[in-house]
């Protein structure tokens, strides 16, 4: 009975530290100062609003997967063939929700789409002409 007993508390227990987990890894070498349910609601905050700006019909559920390294040289977004990393050089939650900005509209931007439209924006801008430009070739 109290082996039954100790098995469920230590389930509760793992149930609950799973709950407090932040949906993103954390590097933080140089133990600087964290506040994980703030980063945690941001997150979740961002990953909602890009979700519902960008197709607010359906919005789709985002999740970006990411690694949070505190101590960095530089407040960054870094992404390779292998994931992504938001750098900061210290917590700051407006960089942090930039970050989560940008990796969740990714999940919905694929890399075809980004190109896409990265072709479009270059062919509209060339297609336009301003009244200055159009005076000065006269």
């Amino acid at each position: 009975m109290v082996a039954w007993i100790a098995v469920i508390v230590l389930c509760f227990g793992l149930t609950c530290g799973a709950q407090n987990a932040p949906p993103f890894a954390v590097s933080n070498p140089r133990h600087q100062k964290l506040p994980l349910e703030e980063a945690s609601r941001i997150y979740d905050s961002a990953c909602t609003l890009v979700a519902r700006t960008i197709r607010p019909e359906q919005p789709p559920h985002l999740q970006p997967k990411f690694t949070l390294v505190l101590g960095a040289e530089n407040d960054e977004v870094v992404r390779d063939g292998a994931g992504s990393e938001v750098h900061l050089k210290t917590w700051n939650s407006v960089n942090f929700a930039q970050a989560v900005v940008v990796l969740a509209s990714r999940e919905i931007l694929k890399t075809d789409d980004v190109r896409d439209l990265v072709r479009a924006a270059v062919l509209s801008a060339r297609a336009s002409v301003s009244v200055s430009e159009l005076r000065r070739k006269q």
